[in-house]
Parts: structure tokens; C-alpha cells; sequence
């Protein structure tokens, strides 16, 4: 199963909010409200112009939108965010979109995870990608180092 990833911009700003405000990325998510275009627009501008985000774009081979990987960036630490197509999930390419984003980072850094409990699907992928559970609540942190 191949990919393509690039650099999120502009261009994907009605993809981004779709895989945003579908129902079951809400429910999982800290903000389950939903987003309205602008106040997406004015928030994906804000990512795409700081210095301390990798937001990406995977795509399939053919260049058909999958999903995003997003890592927040904090001296040695990287929060990772990651959100899949609905058609696409459950077909293996959370894995390895976490396996092939992580390739990009040139240092060592620690990736932290934060999942709601509930979540199981995600929390698959991170320890199916050598994550490791450190905190159970109601969110689970997992962390990884590159």
C-alpha cells in the first residue's frame, strides 16, 4: 500500500474541514463542536504559516486525498494528531501514515499521543507503531522516541 505525503496548504482547506466536522473525528476529538468554513480557514492559515507544525497531506498513489497527520512541535517533544477519510479507515493506512510522516523527522524527538479511552481504533494504530502507554484515564498519552 503506497502513499504520497505533502505539506498541507490552502488548496486543502475544504478536505481538512470535511475530515474535521464528520462525526465520528468529533466524537474523538478534545473540541467535538462542529466548524464553521471561515473559522477553519482562519485556523488552517494560522498552521500553515507556523514554524513549529507539520501538518500533512497523505494521499493514495493516484493522488486521492486519505487523511492528515499533524505533529505540533515543542523543543524535544511533537504532539501527534492524525485523521483518516472515513472510506478509508479500518484499511490499514493510519499505520502507515504514523510510520512513513515519521521518516521526515531528521533528530530524535519524542512523538506523544493523547486518545480518548473510547477510541480504540487510534490507540491500534499507535501501538501498532511501537507507541507506548504511559497514562490511562479518561485520555490515554502514549509516547514514541524516533
Amino acid at each position: 500500500m503506497k502513499i504520497k505525503i505533502r505539506k498541507t496548504s490552502l488548496i486543502d482547506l475544504e478536505f481538512t474541514h470535511l475530515l474535521r466536522n464528520e462525526n465520528e473525528a468529533r466524537k474523538n476529538s478534545n473540541n467535538s463542536k462542529k466548524i464553521l468554513l471561515k473559522d477553519h480557514k482562519i485556523w488552517l492559515k494560522k498552521k500553515i504559516k507556523d514554524k513549529n507544525i507539520l501538518n500533512y497531506i497523505i494521499t493514495s498513489k493516484n493522488f486521492e486525498k486519505i487523511g492528515v497527520v499533524r505533529y505540533d512541535l515543542e523543543d524535544i517533544f511533537a504532539k501527534v494528531s492524525i485523521n483518516i477519510l472515513k472510506k478509508y479507515r479500518n484499511l490499514g493506512y493510519g499505520s502507515i501514515m504514523l510510520k512513513e510522516t515519521e521518516k521526515l523527522f531528521k533528530k530524535r524527538i519524542i512523538l506523544v499521543a493523547t486518545v480518548k479511552k473510547s477510541n480504540t481504533k487510534s490507540l491500534k494504530i499507535f501501538k501498532k507503531n511501537q507507541y507506548i502507554i504511559i497514562k490511562k484515564t479518561k485520555q490515554i498519552v502514549l509516547v514514541k522516541i524516533t
